[in-house]
């Protein structure tokens, strides 16, 4: 109510100012006929002024508006990556156990011909899981410590336009909940393949996040991508 009230009197203060200014001018140089000339005229414009603001000014908006997004949630994603993604990455790993056979049919020490690689053929590659109550306690230890990290960027409401990242939380998120409401020392065979399957969908997203936060790093900040390339988790597999 008081915004509407705001721009109601703003209204009424410039078209009042408005028709001052025609009145002194009329007043000053007794041509009204000119005036309403150039009155109409300046009107006819307004449509095209409406048009310049609304299509093109406010795209331009947006789309600084969307950039400066886009640089917070890279921040978070890189927030991500330093304290526990990469990490994670790793701890997945272990449980892979061809990782170092797709690793180097996707070239993974070229990152170019890794991301083309790995964009094509990660949903389908046939990973081999192999999980078990030992490696479920290790992995539990350090998963459930990242999980307020984690809460804490779900909580962030940069992020709700980015949809991939998201769900790639959640699916870590939820392999979190899973170790943390099971029995880690009673896992049936029904309760490992449950785990094999959540850790593989996990794992498919964290990858591909991390080849978009490497892909972003190039290009915005080449200082901060060597780092991240000399940590690269794939390419130590190769060499290993």
């Amino acid at each position: 109510m008081k915004k509407t009230m705001t721009y109601l009197i703003l209204f009424s203060l410039l078209a009042a100012s408005s028709a001052l200014i025609y009145i002194i001018q009329i007043a000053f140089f007794h041509r009204p006929a000119e005036t309403e000339f150039y009155f109409l005229q300046d009107l006819a414009f307004v449509p095209i002024q409406v048009l310049i603001v609304s299509l093109i000014l406010n795209k331009l908006i947006e789309i600084i508006g969307n950039r400066q997004n886009r640089k917070k949630v890279n921040v978070i994603i890189s927030a991500f990556f330093s304290e526990s993604g990469t990490e994670m990455i790793s701890e997945l790993s272990r449980f892979i156990g061809n990782i170092d056979a797709f690793c180097i049919a996707a070239e993974a020490k070229d990152l170019k011909k890794f991301i083309n690689y790995t964009k094509k053929n990660i949903m389908n590659f046939e990973f081999d899981i192999h999980v078990s109550q030992e490696g479920m306690e290790k992995l539990a230890l350090v998963v459930i410590s990242k999980k307020p990290f984690m809460i804490s960027m779900l909580e962030n409401s940069s992020l709700l336009e980015h949809d991939s990242f998201t769900d790639m939380l959640w699916a870590v998120f939820h392999i979190a909940d899973e170790l943390q409401t099971r029995d880690l020392k009673e896992l049936s065979e029904a309760d490992l393949t449950h785990l094999s399957k959540d850790i593989l969908r996990a794992y498919r997203l964290i990858v591909m996040e991390w080849l978009a936060y490497m892909k972003y790093l190039k290009v915005e900040y080449p200082y901060l991508y060597d780092l991240a390339l000399r940590q690269n988790p794939f390419a130590q597999k190769i060499e290993k």
